[in-house]
């Protein structure tokens, strides 16, 4: 009797470590990567991706893929079509969206070490010294999606009345800028970072300036759970991790902090 007490007691131990450790289902950390208005295709992206989700899988030890859109209309298409388990998306599609598609912040991202954004309007360095009478339209990289104003402008949006508008080449319309054929441009802060060491803004000013704002979230489709977790705490690690260093400079970041509190 007490012989099968035990057997019986061991195959309850086995079976509950089985469920406790047992292998992630293979999909269950599937990403989508969405930067509307940044450079490039989806094509170009897409050995980003595959790198990254080749560290997971090896990380996860679970198959995952990963694809990337920079342009709204096929982002929405896909996460209306397909439930990806988690992703990195911009601000302000965050901002736009996170209701629609049950976003939740689990960490955010670092470009160039930097813990916030700032986004930047400059105009001709002899244009208006105040945005609120700037005439014609300033273009930025960020500027897609719905709430694109209310996070530029905060409380004071509705006393702007500016005309912005997205594109994918900042530093194009830039030029348009210095040539008269555009009002201003919107850069954040690692575009006028670049530009700066370039030498390239000593035609503009800056006449306005957005608080500090979190850079691109990462987050988890729906309520954030044990896998959530587990995947924060993989990225989290990445830059301390010398297998990551080439896959984070690849994924413009010097790696991963926790979730902005803003967000939350």
């Amino acid at each position: 009797m007490l012989k099968k007490i035990l057997a019986i007691t061991l195959l309850i131990i086995v079976s509950v470590a089985g469920v406790a450790y047992a292998s992630p289902k293979a999909g269950s950390f599937d990403f989508v990567i969405i930067e509307p208005g940044q450079p490039g295709t989806s094509a170009d992206a897409q050995p980003v991706m595959d790198d990254l989700a080749k560290y997971l899988s090896a990380k996860m030890g679970t198959p995952v893929s990963g694809v990337y859109f920079n342009e709204l209309k096929p982002a929405l298409k896909y996460l209306d079509e397909n439930k990806p388990a988690w992703g990195i998306c911009g601000l302000t599609f965050f901002k736009s969206y996170v209701d629609t598609f049950m976003m939740t912040p689990v960490a955010s991202t670092l470009p160039q070490g930097l813990a916030n954004d700032i986004w930047r309007i400059l105009v001709p360095s002899d244009g208006p010294d105040s945005v609120k009478v700037v005439k014609g339209t300033v273009y930025g990289s960020m500027l897609y999606t719905p709430d694109a104003r209310k996070i530029l402008f905060g409380k004071n949006e509705a006393q702007i009345p500016l005309i912005i508008e997205g594109t994918s080449k900042p530093l194009s319309k830039l030029r348009w800028v210095n040539r008269g054929k555009a009002a201003g441009v919107c850069l954040n802060s690692v575009q006028y970072s670049v530009l700066s060491e370039m030498d390239s803004l000593s035609d503009v000013k800056v006449i306005y300036e957005s608080k500090k704002l979190p850079n691109s979230p990462v987050v988890w489709f729906g309520k954030a759970d044990d896998d959530a977790f587990r995947l924060q705490a993989i990225l989290l690690d990445m830059k301390k991790d010398p297998a990551a260093e080439g896959l984070l400079k690849l994924l413009q970041t010097n790696g991963f902090g926790t979730a902005d509190k803003e967000l939350k």
